[in-house]
């Protein structure tokens, strides 16, 4: 099993991210008016990956950087069919990997509620829970290096 997350850039890779980010954030959800066109994306700052297994793409996120040492993780997704198989976990351990070289200490990402157990999980704390969408934070670490965890998946970033 063959697990990369890779930066969205080719025509192609666009169109599976919003394709997977329209179907399980807006259409799962009974929302409308998901707009792949949207300026955000193409932001300077703004870093949408793409998550593939086994050359198939199954998940995404966007990282979002900022001077203050601080990003925000935006949009995540697995497709329906790859949830619950440790996915999610790995795109997220990814996103901390790419935080911690562009030397970022801390990120934080407005939750689903539903989605709060999954981040707590993961070390996320909530810092601010009177909303519909807690905002969520966690400290990072660099990386002592950047060797991969031998269990197949790699990330080029």
């Amino acid at each position: 099993m063959a697990i990369e997350l890779q930066q969205v850039k080719a025509i192609e890779d666009w169109q599976a991210y919003h394709a997977i980010r329209r179907h399980v954030l807006w259409e799962l959800r009974g929302l409308d008016g998901y707009d792949d066109r949207h300026a955000d994306e193409h932001k300077p700052a703004h870093i949408p990956l793409l998550l593939r297994k086994d050359g198939l793409a199954v998940g995404t996120v966007r990282l979002d950087l900022s001077n203050d040492r601080t990003g925000v993780v935006r949009l995540v997704a697995i497709r329906r069919d790859y949830q619950r198989q440790g996915l999610g976990r790995i795109l997220m351990c990814e996103v901390e990997k790419l935080s911690a070289k562009h030397g970022l200490c801390r990120l934080e990402l407005h939750a689903a509620p539903d989605a709060v157990p999954f981040y707590e999980k993961l070390g996320w704390a909530v810092i601010d829970a009177d909303r519909s969408d807690p905002l969520m934070a966690k400290e990072i670490q660099s990386p002592a290096h950047d060797a991969g965890s031998g269990d197949g998946w790699r990330s080029p970033l």
